[in-house]
């Protein structure tokens, strides 16, 4: 199983005609293994600026129980397209999914809000550069012109890190 989910995480982006196919495919593979993934890929296909408060709350939901287990950087290159792609629609969601983001940033050292924001750039690039297909357009969007502007959502994630590890 632990080869299958390296194979998966490695081909996020490449067997589907469109982008959002080509991005998230890896949703519906992993959804064979854990199948709140491709409920998540089933609610995230229907996701544009008009989709109601409800419908985000199901594909928020549907997320948070993928579970997806792995080390940090497997972690976070799993949740990377789909958080930003979340976000670029749904920017209030930050408070439910940014943690996708930051804390597995965290657990590998960054702390600090500029370094967690340059960290997931670099990444974007990083993994744009291997494939084109890694992220949505949505996403590599979300990404250059609203993370930096969330600061303060940066600086709170990484506090409740902070805090967590001294409980």
């Amino acid at each position: 199983m632990k080869k299958k989910m390296s194979s998966l995480i490695s081909s996020f982006g490449n067997d589907d005609p469109t982008n959002f196919e080509k991005t998230f495919t890896y949703l519906e593979e992993v959804g064979k293994i854990l199948p709140h993934s491709k409920i998540c890929f089933d609610l995230l296909k229907k996701l544009n600026s008009q989709t109601t408060d409800s419908e985000s709350d199901s594909l928020i939901t549907a997320l948070h129980k993928i579970q997806f287990a792995s080390n940090t950087t497997n972690n976070f290159y799993f949740y990377f397209p789909l958080v930003s792609h979340i976000l670029y629609y749904k920017p209030m969601s930050e408070k439910e999914v940014l943690k996708y983001l930051i804390g597995p940033n965290f657990a590998n050292g960054t702390s600090e809000v500029e370094e967690m924001i340059d960290i997931i750039n670099g990444a974007m690039k990083y993994k744009l550069n291997e494939n084109q297909n890694y992220l949505s357009k949505e996403s590599q969007d979300w990404i250059t012109n609203e993370l930096p502007k969330l600061k303060n959502e940066v600086q709170r994630e990484i506090d409740i890190c902070w805090k967590e590890l001294e409980d």
